[in-house]
């Protein structure tokens, strides 16, 4: 397993600036690259406390969740994602999530699901409200596919691409924010 966390380090590192984390079968972060601490700016400690649980820091209402700017379409995506989930394998851990995620109030003015033009055609996207400007990111979902540890098949990488060239700007503004010293770490 060292070697398969080196190996995870390692992609994980070199996808910076942009954010990208390993979480297990429940969704908890099990290691990050630490990029752009901006994007949990406002999120409760509580929230940030390990095991930080990706799909509840994003959603919560005390979270990233009154500045997903696509709140009920994302909502939307990660509800369909814990259901397939829970097809493929019943838990009552990702059971207890999604009733949890569920009942999550949708933010004041939060945005109803996008037509189908640009990116949104193909993936949903995240988009973060940030003091500097709307990011907004694709994902990608990496899993090991023949693993041999038990482990290692319970891992799987979140990868944040950004979706546009204002992406790309914003995210040069926080990287140069964090190289000016003018924002301490928080993840």
């Amino acid at each position: 397993m060292a070697s398969a966390r080196l190996a995870i380090e390692r992609v994980l590192h070199a996808h910076k600036p942009y954010p990208a984390f390993a979480i297990d079968r429940h969704w908890n972060v099990v290691v990050s690259n630490g990029a752009l601490p901006q994007l949990y700016e406002g999120c409760s400690s509580e929230l940030l406390r390990q095991p930080v649980n990706a799909v509840r820091l994003i959603l919560h209402p005390l979270g990233m969740g009154p500045r997903i700017v696509n709140y009920a379409e994302w909502r939307a995506h990660t509800v369909a994602v814990l259901r397939q989930q829970l097809e493929a394998r019943p838990d009552p851990v990702i059971q207890a999530l999604l009733t949890e995620v569920t009942a999550y109030p949708a933010p004041a003015g939060s945005v109803g699901p996008a037509s189908h033009d640009g990116p949104q055609r193909y993936a949903t996207p995240l988009q973060i409200a940030t003091r500097l400007g709307t990011v907004c990111f694709l994902n990608t979902n990496t899993i090991f596919g023949t693993p041999t540890d038990v482990t290692l098949s319970e891992l799987s990488l979140e990868m944040l691409f950004p979706a546009d060239e204002h992406a790309v700007a914003i995210v040069r503004s926080m990287v140069d924010e964090q190289a000016a010293g003018l924002l301490v770490e928080r993840v």
